[in-house]
């Protein structure tokens, strides 16, 4: 919980500067909660904290800081910057370049990303290349979330990330409640896969979570990558 407290501090600290809170549009606190389903031993939390700034009504800047505990070991922080241009009130696209700074090895990734609302929720995707030591691996990524009665939504998730020799994948199916002017409470299933030239071997996993939006658009036009 330390982690949380701290990117809630450093997103209150940000956008009460007298510059940046007069061009800040809108930010989320997250944290979620992921255990595989064939073994309840191992287990994850992850935290989340993401502000947005509009340097015009086309133009703007957002800035994410996810970290993700597994079972006692935990990892550095990832940083990601992006740059957005909304095409219009329902559609956006951008670019986005993520990083680790603490960890040793090569680790950043850059890419584009875009999404626009549709039927009464939204969709996105993103697609770009990432570092893992000396190789450049594809990162690739399509989300959607729609809403079906009162304040629930039905969304999914799906990240794959790969070059010739292996390929990963996980692939998310959940459903979210929307407090009235209070937290996102969600639940998800999910399922991890993994694919060499010798074989592929898949889990399953679920998770828990929840998120609170502030600011004037109500969160950010993209996550962290």
């Amino acid at each position: 919980m330390f982690y949380k407290a701290a990117i809630a501090a450093a997103a209150i600290a940000v956008v009460s500067t007298p510059v940046f809170a007069q061009g800040f549009t809108g930010g989320e606190l997250g944290i979620e909660y992921n255990t595989f389903v064939d073994d309840f031993d191992i287990d994850g939390v992850s935290y989340n904290g993401a502000v947005e700034f509009a340097i015009n009504r086309n133009i703007g800047f957002g800035l994410d800081i996810d970290k993700f505990d597994i079972g006692d070991g935990g990892s550095d922080p990832r940083v990601t910057l992006h740059g957005i241009y909304h095409l219009s009130d329902r559609a956006s696209v951008g670019a986005f370049y993520s990083e680790s700074p603490g960890v040793d090895i090569s680790n950043a990734s850059f890419g584009i990303e875009g999404g626009t609302a549709l039927f009464g929720g939204d969709v996105g995707g993103y697609i770009g290349s990432q570092e893992v030591g000396d190789e450049d691996v594809l990162i690739f990524g399509l989300d959607s979330k729609t809403p079906v009665f009162n304040q629930f939504a039905v969304f999914t998730d799906f990240d794959l990330v790969g070059n010739n020799d292996i390929a990963a994948a996980t692939s998310e199916l959940g459903v979210s409640y929307q407090m009235q002017n209070g937290p996102e409470f969600y639940g998800q299933y999910g399922r991890l896969s993994a694919a060499t030239g010798g074989g592929s071997a898949s889990t399953d996993y679920i998770g828990i979570g929840a998120r609170i939006t502030f600011g004037a658009t109500r969160g950010t036009t993209f996550e962290g990558r």
